[in-house]
């Protein structure tokens, strides 16, 4: 397992409705485990890896449970041309329905950057890659504008997709992407969900005779049942598109 979980109900609820994850609304430098101000020296960056976070990884409460309270990493804001913020056709092993990257020419996403170290990106690796839900890969020929960083903006940064496509919002074969209501956007011409709404949405879909706090724990709780549902999924999900995407073998 990537990281532990809580082992209370309450706990565990709190945690799959939550997600993505509150995040501050400027760069921070991930210290102490929280978001503390981030120093303008751009030698804070070097040697480091520049990978987007467009769910769970730019919230610090993600990345204490990944990296611990020791770790030291600069994150930034930015915003992300023709590209979106949308749910993943997949549940993750906390429960949630997580973060996938889909291309929307004329939008904006507001993102972040975290810029990983050697070690980080190796752990960052196994919290992802290893789970087997994400192809890790780089972003090439974009434009990236950042808030802070060594740069005024980006043409290139490496990402995680996820392995499940998107989920749709409309009937099998059909719909539009579902965006993350918690990542500010511009121009968002399809709609957005909060977690508890998309939750609810797929628990109506598949598993409707059960109550939503029952669904979500089950989910948590068996494995067999949880990749179940992610192949009933299917029928629900649009094809990932990223045209600017070039896959890199880890």
């Amino acid at each position: 397992m990537p990281w532990p979980l809580p082992t209370s109900e309450p706990e565990l609820l709190a945690l799959a409705k939550s997600y993505p994850f509150e995040a501050p609304d400027q760069s921070y430098l991930f210290r102490d485990g929280g978001a503390a101000p981030l120093e303008s020296s751009p030698g804070i960056y070097a040697g480091r890896t520049a990978v987007l976070a467009h769910g769970s990884n730019r919230a610090p409460a993600q990345l204490l449970r990944k990296f611990g309270a020791g770790a030291e990493i600069p994150v930034t804001r930015a915003w992300l041309s023709d590209y979106d913020a949308v749910y993943s056709s997949h549940v993750t092993m906390y429960g949630s329905i997580a973060a996938n990257l889909q291309h929307a020419p004329g939008m904006q996403a507001n993102v972040f950057v975290t810029w990983l170290s050697e070690s980080q990106l190796v752990r960052m690796h196994e919290t992802e890659i290893g789970s087997e839900n994400y192809f890790y890969g780089c972003l090439e020929r974009i434009d990236l504008e950042l808030e802070a960083g060594p740069a005024a903006g980006l043409r290139a940064v490496h990402v995680y997709l996820s392995t499940h496509g998107c989920l749709a919002d409309g009937e099998p074969g059909e719909g539009r992407p579902l965006g993350l209501a918690a990542v500010p956007a511009r121009g968002r011409a399809h709609g957005a969900m909060a977690q508890a709404e998309v939750l609810d949405e797929v628990r109506a879909r598949h598993r409707a005779h059960e109550l939503l706090d029952d669904f979500i724990l089950a989910n948590v709780r068996d494995k067999s049942r949880r990749q179940a549902l992610i192949a009933e999924m299917r029928a629900h999900t649009l094809p990932a598109k990223a045209p600017h995407f070039r896959a890199i073998e880890v």
